[in-house]
């Protein structure tokens, strides 16, 4: 077994976006440095956090992909699913969302997140429609669509299997889209194979210059896919 340092030889780095809101969203931690005893939680696959440009341009392309009716971000609810330190909570209070809310197992990641929503808040004022819950994804009760998920690779494909279920148990109607903004989709199989999510399209997306330097994986890219409930 690969070592953290092995995985991630970054890990330590001072993220910039840190650096300017004071906030605490980067590093790397290991799927056993997230074990609490609780059911799911052997099932994460780690934390790490998106870098910001990249976040950025996969919402640019997610909503050139909006159709006329259902355009509005403003009708959203984005949901981070494993939010972590809520980095990407705190990227998506950026734009108008209805609401942002990440749900997030473990209880010191949790805390860590709303901490940073409170900092968030002080310094852009862009923080009052976000919220943490602490719990099992697979136990969430999900808002009324229309909603954009949000997955980062967070967890086992029996997970994404069991998510991609209670999405599609929603009601339906023609401006309720489900969209998923999935990055580094190893479990894509797992979230199409019910034959309810449409694969819509799979990018590569460059990382500015100063998150290359602050990625904790020395990596310059992430693949980031698109779906939507389509029946």
């Amino acid at each position: 077994m690969r070592s953290p340092a092995q995985i991630a030889p970054n890990r330590e780095a001072l993220h910039p976006f840190d650096l300017k809101y004071g906030t605490d969203t980067g590093g790397y931690l290991s799927p056993e440095e997230l074990v609490t005893g609780q059911t799911n939680d052997s099932l994460n696959y780690g934390y790490s956090a998106i870098a910001p440009s990249v976040f950025r341009a996969a919402i640019e392309r997610w909503r050139g992909t909006l159709p006329a009716l259902a355009g509005r971000v403003e009708a959203y609810t984005f949901v981070d699913v494993g939010a972590g330190k809520g980095r990407v909570l705190l990227l998506a209070s950026e734009l108008p969302f209805r609401k942002v809310i990440g749900v997030e197992l473990h209880p010191r990641l949790a805390e860590i997140a709303e901490r940073n929503v409170e900092q968030w808040s002080r310094i852009t004022r862009n923080g009052s429609a976000i919220r943490v819950v602490k719990q099992d994804a697979l136990k969430f009760r999900w808002p009324r669509p229309p909603l954009l998920v949000y997955l980062y690779n967070p967890f086992h494909c029996s997970v994404v299997a069991q998510l991609a279920q209670r999405l599609c148990a929603l009601p339906r109607s023609a401006a309720g889209l489900i969209d998923v903004l999935y990055v580094n989709p190893t479990c894509a199989d797992a979230l199409s194979a019910n034959g309810s999510f449409s694969h819509l399209s799979t990018v590569r997306i460059q990382m500015s210059e100063a998150d290359q330097k602050a990625d904790p994986y020395n990596t310059s890219n992430d693949l980031v896919s698109v779906f939507r409930r389509t029946r």
